[in-house]
């Protein structure tokens, strides 16, 4: 059994960075960053904080994480008013010293591929949820990284890590076209790289007939399951074009005999719709 969450975000491609913890003397500080081309997460073992972009407000409980998307004015705040920034004393001497200006807060960014809206179609400012609950996997994130903090060689450690905190908040916001709980075994066979099946083989196992498949699945994702197939098996033909791979090449490798054969195909994708409702 395939994990359709798992199929959409590997196609379109995700690279978490492992992240550095927030350093402050002061209880009360406020973090500018400018990412205008990459997403940034923010995790926050102990302490409730606040998010900016742009208009866009949220507000991250301890044991929490966010995932912001790209805006060139991001500030995190320990409070609904703005500080000043983090900073720690020159005076330290030994590394063990500034553990005493620890905050719990880590900041990383993460880059998402040139489809991610149209697949994932993720709000300004994802969190973890329901709100005022501790995410039991973001907890633990947090905590294994602090045990890592310092170590040798534990880079690859704190960046798998960082990608379980920015997966477990795309978890808690999945695409709407997941949204409709009754077609999840349809939709993970749908997006299994394996292959597309037969309509038959979605169903198999499944107490549903294929007329109420084609209206379920029209309602939750605006498609047919053959126009969301054909959607899903054109992104990686698509990402290949986007990063500048020869049209000439990614046809020949994906099955086209020519580019315009490629394009007619594409010419019949419709994707799915993007509509994202309130969750909490």
């Amino acid at each position: 059994m395939g994990d359709a969450l798992r199929a959409l975000v590997d196609t379109v491609g995700l690279d978490v960075g492992p992240g550095t913890e927030v350093l402050s003397d002061d209880e009360s500080w406020t973090l500018d960053i400018d990412a205008a081309g990459e997403h940034v997460w923010v995790a926050t073992r102990s302490r409730p904080l606040w998010l900016r972009r742009g208009e866009d407000i949220a507000c991250v409980d301890a044991g929490a994480a966010a995932l912001v998307g790209p805006h060139p004015g991001i500030t995190v705040s320990t409070g609904s008013h703005r500080s000043g920034p983090p900073r720690v004393a020159d005076t330290y001497e030994y590394d063990h010293e500034a553990l005493f200006a620890r905050t719990g807060v880590l900041v990383g960014a993460a880059s998402l591929g040139p489809l991610a809206d149209e697949v994932l179609a993720l709000p300004p400012i994802a969190t973890t949820g329901p709100p005022g609950t501790p995410s039991p996997d973001v907890v633990l994130a947090l905590r294994h990284v602090a045990h890592l903090d310092g170590g040798r060689w534990h880079g690859a450690q704190r960046q798998a890590l960082a990608r379980l905190v920015v997966t477990t908040v795309l978890r808690d916001n999945p695409p709407p076209m997941l949204g409709d709980n009754g077609l999840a075994r349809v939709l993970d066979r749908l997006f299994d790289p394996a292959g597309p099946p037969s309509v038959r083989a979605l169903l198999d196992g499944i107490d549903m007939s294929e007329r109420t498949l084609e209206r379920r699945c029209a309602a939750a994702t605006g498609c047919t399951p053959a126009q969301l197939g054909r959607w899903y098996r054109s992104l990686s033909i698509r990402n290949a074009l986007a990063r500048g791979d020869p049209p000439a090449e990614v046809a020949a490798r994906s099955g086209y005999s020519t580019t315009s054969s490629m394009r007619r195909a594409f010419a019949r994708v419709r994707p799915p719709t993007s509509r994202r409702a309130e969750r909490w």
